[in-house]
């Protein structure tokens, strides 16, 4: 075992740090649920490769009792035998895994699984219990709890977050996990980073590397829990590198408050070298030093621009490993902005944010929303412990860059920029219908012409936002399946056109009619009949075959050249 000082001192600065680095593996599972042997089994395994050791197994397993024993109870009874203080904590949980994610919960006397609540009732029972939580392995496979839907309550109980997941050697702190960490900070949660082996093998602490580093000042049940709980964590693929990250002498999962002037260090030690150190903010990457040492140590200065801020540190090693920490978050108000985003269409802007208040008191609050020249303003009371969700519209911008901001009682919460290049034209490539030459011909000319050009990839499930859609027939030899349009799409369509839409039908060489573009047009223009002659699509119109029309917001062009197109485009946007 390790011995770990309580005072470490790094280099010849002589910092003192006032807590001790505990490795740990907080997710496994064992036979009570989908894995291999007993807790206790479990935990004499483990404390032979890190400091601390959790199990949490199924909660839908828990259902089946144990020779009329709860599982849960058994497992809580094995890790107190197994913890002694100051060599090993032994600590208990279960994971619910429902389809929109699984998350650990740990160290209850209770258990709720996914056959008795969904993740909103999870919520519910996590408050009411007052348990620690963690988000488990955040990927589209195993899901991403409806987007890390923020819930101001709930926050206060969900603390962690894996960034890392896996029992193999190789990459377990994934890009796909990084960025849903990022995600799930900007919605509003505070969460610690862990990386963690979720082992069902019998090589609990030992299949790979992967550590979560547990900053406390002692070894021992209370101090490991009062750390979580505080989110003093770091998620490592390296089994001993040391992190400190700390702003005004706070360590990494303190939240500050108040704070004008941010004294950033960060302190970095491993027996490998360091490459790379990031730090990163809810802008993205604020600073970059790239290093040869097994040895860091810096000293930043920074002011906070907006009244939330959070930062955190990735470093990456010269074998690749990653070592990410828990962010620090400093706020100048109990009531703020997150989840922020704007959406240009054509020449209006929309600015989406979520308000939080992060006390349990109501607060009455003066908003102003800004872009560019033009601002409005709301008086909103907003309840304790509870958020608010603003869609706040601009029309009539002029084309170029424009500032955003939202303010919170006078202060900044939060600030961007736009940019309208033009009217938003949309062209649909979700049909089996990408006729790339034409295509790229149509987007160079409308980007020319002032244009914003964006592909749309998806059904249309709701009216789109723009003042032309272009809508390319099939290629030949699609499938029927996903060439077609939907019932639910033409409706979308054709309401489109009834609130003053236009929909460009363009008939490239080989190209063919499924039915539903034929219903699209005789819903459109009741008299006109798409007509397939060989690799050619036309029009039947008051007893005229046409390779063109304009009429009641339907554009029907056919056409066999890229020159053509050009010249088609030419005469219908004059």
């Amino acid at each position: 075992m390790r011995k770990i000082f309580l005072f470490v001192l790094l280099f010849l600065t002589i910092f003192v740090f006032a807590y001790n680095f505990y490795f740990a593996n907080i997710h496994a599972h064992t036979s009570y649920s989908d894995g291999v042997g007993t807790p206790l089994e479990a935990f004499q395994h483990a404390r032979r490769y890190v400091h601390v050791q959790a199990i949490t197994d199924h909660a839908y397993y828990f259902e089946q009792k144990l020779n009329g024993l709860d599982k849960l109870l058994l497992t809580k009874e094995q890790a107190m035998k197994s913890t002694k203080t100051g060599e090993f904590v032994a600590l208990w949980g279960f994971e619910w895994t429902g389809g929109v994610g699984h998350i650990n919960v740990y160290c209850t006397d209770e258990w709720i699984s996914r056959n008795q609540v969904d993740l909103k009732g999870l919520y519910r029972w996590i408050v009411e219990k007052r348990a620690l939580a963690q988000f488990n392995h955040p990927i589209a496979t195993f899901g991403t709890f409806n987007e890390f839907e923020y819930d101001p309550l709930v926050d206060d109980f969900m603390n962690l977050i894996e960034v890392g997941n896996g029992s193999w050697r190789g990459r377990i702190i994934t890009d796909e996990m990084l960025s849903n960490y990022h995600l799930a900070l900007k919605k509003g949660w505070h969460l610690g980073a862990t990386a963690n082996q979720d082992n069902h093998r019998a090589e609990w602490g030992s299949a790979n590397d992967t550590r979560t580093v547990i900053l406390a000042e002692e070894l021992s049940f209370e101090a490991i829990m009062e750390a979580l709980w505080s989110r003093r964590v770091y998620a490592s693929e390296d089994k001993n590198a040391k992190l400190i990250f700390e702003c005004n002498s706070r360590p990494m999962g303190s939240i500050l408050f108040g704070e004008k002037s941010l004294n950033f260090k960060i302190v970095l030690k491993d027996t490998e070298p360091f490459d790379e150190i990031r730090l990163i903010s809810k802008r993205g990457v604020e600073r970059v030093w790239k290093v040869n040492e097994k040895e860091f140590q810096i000293d930043l200065v920074l002011e906070p621009r907006e009244i939330n801020e959070w930062y955190y540190v990735i470093a990456v090693q010269r074998d690749g490993d990653r070592i990410v920490s828990s962010p620090i978050w400093v706020k100048q108000s109990l009531v703020y902005v997150v989840n922020e985003n704007t959406k240009v269409q054509g020449r209006t802007v929309g600015v989406f944010f979520d308000l939080v208040n992060y006390s349990y008191e109501a607060s009455d609050v003066r908003l102003t929303v800004k872009v560019g020249g033009l601002e409005k303003n709301f008086e909103e009371r907003i309840e304790g412990k509870s958020k608010k969700t603003f869609s706040v519209e601009f029309d009539g911008l002029d084309l170029g860059k424009h500032r955003v901001s939202v303010l919170v009682n006078d202060l900044i919460g939060w600030k961007s920029e736009v940019e309208i290049n033009g009217e938003t034209v949309l062209i649909d490539v979700s049909h089996e219908n990408d006729h790339p030459p034409f295509l790229q011909a149509v987007r160079a000319y409308l980007e020319r012409k002032g244009y914003q050009v964006v592909l749309n990839s998806r059904y249309f499930k709701r009216v789109p936002q723009a003042i032309l859609m272009i809508l390319p027939f099939p290629k030949k030899g699609a499938f029927a399946e996903t060439s077609d349009l939907n019932d639910f799409e033409i409706d979308a369509l054709v309401d489109y056109v009834s609130s003053g839409g236009k929909i460009l039908l363009l008939a490239p060489p080989k190209s063919f009619v499924p039915k539903g573009f034929e219903e699209l047009c005789k819903r459109l223009v009741p008299n006109a009949r798409l007509i397939q002659e060989n690799d050619r699509i036309l029009v039947s119109y008051e007893s005229q075959t046409l390779d063109s029309l304009q009429e009641r917001g339907l554009i029907f062009l056919s056409i066999d050249s890229v020159e053509k197109i050009l010249e088609r485009l030419e005469d219908t946007f004059e």
